[in-house]
């Protein structure tokens, strides 16, 4: 069923598979596309655990690792895929796994008589999408979450979706819990839960810790100031994606301030200590001109020898920006460098 050629990509995936499954990825089969699009296995078992019904059909399968994921929680998994390679390389896959509760269906999910054959608790779809695509629309994804959902809405409302996190919430027009998913503090995922599964409007999670917030916590605005205060902290841009920062404000109590808010990045202070999965901590050291003499003659008398930048760069210039600022520090200590408009902000990350 492989031609050289896809024999050819699928030990290219494996290898560079190693990223993103670690050493799992040596006994597990990806197409470009089935390596691109897979869920990590930490979102897929969370993402299980939180669809654990009997039976639970999966009905744009892909190279099967979500599946599988589901196999392991849920009693009888349905998988479907067009794609018979790539159905052939999620059988594969189960296999590796030793996992018999997966049937698997070669053939459209928005076609009669697969829709017809389907009878399941939930129904799961991950549609693929054009990497070149500008702005997300559902109707663009293919099979179209709208589709899907017609189709499969007769037979239960418990419906979820992976939707591209990027997509704007004005675009998603179905109506469910917006799951953002944030894995080691960057936005990885974003879940449509419909029907019985929707908990609330708006949700983000941080993957290992499974910290939740939502729409419904407490929402406390915090004024911005200029004035950085004993400890800094870092936010996850997924509560910035899932417009949630506030609603973590209130759920911690947070007293302090803004410094910075925007897409890439947004930085908060205060002198309390405060621990959060979405939040991360550092102690302010000194701040000073954002100008590189300046910048180095502090950081000669904090003693410090290695810089991380934590500023919004080019990253083509980030490493000759480093060096420069590096060259000639002898000191011990490892520093976080960040930016609040002509000023630089010289920190310690510290350990939750």
């Amino acid at each position: 069923i492989f031609s050289k050629e896809k024999l050819f990509e699928i030990a290219k995936c494996r290898i560079r598979g190693k990223r993103k499954f670690g050493k799992l990825a040596e006994k597990l089969f990806f197409d470009e596309d089935g390596l691109r699009y897979s869920t990590p296995p930490e979102v897929a078992m969370y993402r299980a655990k939180r669809l654990r019904y009997e039976t639970i059909a999966d009905v744009s399968c892909g190279v099967g690792i979500q599946a599988i994921y589901f196999a392991m929680e849920s009693e009888r998994v349905i998988a479907v895929e067009k794609d018979p390679v790539r159905l052939k390389l999620a059988q594969f896959n189960a296999e590796v796994f030793g996992l018999d509760n997966i049937e698997f269906i070669n053939g459209d999910a928005t076609s009669k008589d697969v829709a017809e054959s389907i009878k399941a608790d939930v129904v799961f779809s991950d549609p693929s999408r054009r990497p070149e695509e500008p702005v997300r629309y559902l109707d663009t994804l293919n099979p179209s979450p709208i589709k899907i959902y017609e189709i499969y809405s007769r037979i239960t409302n418990r419906i979820a979706f992976e939707l591209p996190p990027q997509i704007s919430k004005e675009n998603i027009i179905l109506d469910g819990e917006k799951e953002y998913t944030s894995l080691n503090f960057r936005l990885n995922r974003l879940a449509l839960y419909m029907g019985d599964l929707k908990s609330c409007d708006t949700s983000a999670i941080s993957i290992p810790s499974e910290e939740k917030v939502t729409d419904r916590d407490k929402r406390v605005e915090i004024k911005k100031e200029t004035r950085p205060l004993l400890y800094l902290y870092e936010v996850d841009p997924t509560l910035h994606k899932a417009e949630l920062l506030e609603n973590l404000m209130g759920k911690l109590e947070f007293d302090g301030h803004t410094l910075m808010v925007s897409r890439r990045r947004t930085l908060l202070t205060s002198d309390e200590v405060y621990e959060s999965a979405f939040l991360r901590r550092y102690n302010i050291l000194a701040t000073c001109k954002f100008d590189v003499q300046s910048i180095k003659s502090t950081l000669k008398k904090l003693d410090v020898g290695k810089v991380t930048l934590r500023i919004d760069i080019d990253p083509k210039e980030y490493w000759s920006l480093r060096n420069e600022i590096e060259r000639d520090l002898m000191g011990e200590k490892k520093i976080h460098l960040f930016r609040m408009e002509d000023r630089a902000l010289i920190a310690e990350r510290e350990s939750s």
